[in-house]
């Protein structure tokens, strides 16, 4: 779907690390470029992001006053106050997480508010009766697809996200699932391929997220730690792991769990930021509580059954290629087309 006209963008984001949402604009922002629109990229220092390519413009957030954009975009209450204040004949707020500050005056302002996933249409409509516009995903299918790579076939290999300091990502859960898991799995004799269970963590440190997760961690399980990879990097970590789980809540578009399953990675989680993709025993095994009794019980499904973890990472797989970035901007035009009316 091409947009009617060309538009020039202004997408307002706290910083341009790997945390948070960020990465949606920079993807967005790629698609947008490339197909002709403008679209510059405002953050608190102006720098471009130096962890996966981007190829609009960035300008520091106090360039905003005097600036002039057919559209503003925002997902971070925390800019409320610029976002309000800048002028723009259109203005998108795009939510991606529950209860965030400033909510209630978002969702009441004359802004289009715009959500980025099942989860939070249901959400928005649910809390304050709203049916908001939609522009669900997304995954660079470029980047995440399964591939082959060298692996240590004696061992049973479950990913998780490591961000041990948000407590809505539920590491702690998912290590009392993994460790129970392990020592049956052990007691039993592995499968016909494994013997043992190992635990894989991966996370970020920089600037907005400056905390090791890996020190003092502690866990019963075999465990090993990936920081601050590149995205092919991880990739290829996703691609040589058995199993991905996530025990994320309040989440919006759960990226990960996402990423896992364009990776040819079957995958254990709860509902949070999944509803578009995590169909329970057809593309995942969803959770039916945020408890590590019940994603144990995904984990041995999927571990002790071949057949079943064939097939919900093929259809894993087929579903997730409708939300590629092109496909989110393609949304994202629609609405903005619709909506949009020239000062």
């Amino acid at each position: 779907m091409s947009s009617t006209r060309s538009y020039d963008f202004g997408a307002l984001v706290p910083g341009v690390g790997v945390f948070g949402g960020v990465r949606r604009f920079i993807e967005v922002g790629n698609e947008l470029t490339r197909r002709g629109h403008r679209y510059t990229l405002y953050h608190s220092t102006g720098e471009p992001p130096d962890w996966i390519p981007y190829a609009g413009e960035t300008r520091p957030l106090d360039a905003l006053a005097g600036a002039s954009h057919d559209v503003l975009i925002t997902n971070d209450p925390t800019l409320f106050g610029r976002f309000r204040d800048t002028p723009a004949p259109l203005k998108l707020f795009y939510f991606a997480g529950k209860r965030i500050a400033n909510e209630r005056n978002i969702v009441r302002s004359d802004w289009t508010i715009v959500a980025n996933s099942e989860n939070m249409h249901r959400y928005l409509r649910r809390r304050y009766r709203i049916d908001a516009d939609r522009a669900v995903g997304g995954i660079n299918l470029e980047t995440f697809r399964p591939r082959d790579v060298s692996r240590d076939d004696d061992v049973f290999r479950i990913a998780t996200f490591g961000r041990t300091s948000r407590r809505s990502k539920g590491v702690p859960i998912v290590l009392r699932a993994v460790e129970r898991f392990a020592r049956q799995f052990e007691k039993r004799g592995g499968t016909m391929r494994a013997r043992s269970a190992q635990l894989v963590l991966f996370d970020h440190v920089g600037a907005g997220h400056e905390a090791d997760p890996s020190k003092n961690f502690r866990c019963d399980v075999s465990s090993e730690w990936h920081l601050n990879l590149s995205q092919p990097d991880l990739a290829r970590l996703y691609a040589s792991c058995d199993l991905f789980i996530n025990a994320e809540k309040r989440g919006g578009w759960a990226n990960t769990v996402i990423e896992a399953m364009a990776c040819g990675v079957p995958v254990v989680c709860t509902r949070s930021g999944t509803l578009d993709v995590a169909f329970h025993d057809r593309t995942a095994w969803v959770a039916r509580f945020r408890h590590p009794w019940f994603l144990k019980r995904g984990m041995d499904a999927i571990a002790y059954d071949p057949q079943r973890a064939a097939r919900l990472r093929n259809r894993a797989l087929e579903r997730v290629q409708r939300f590629s970035w092109p496909s989110v901007v393609d949304q994202l035009l629609e609405v903005i087309d619709r909506r949009f009316t020239p000062c």
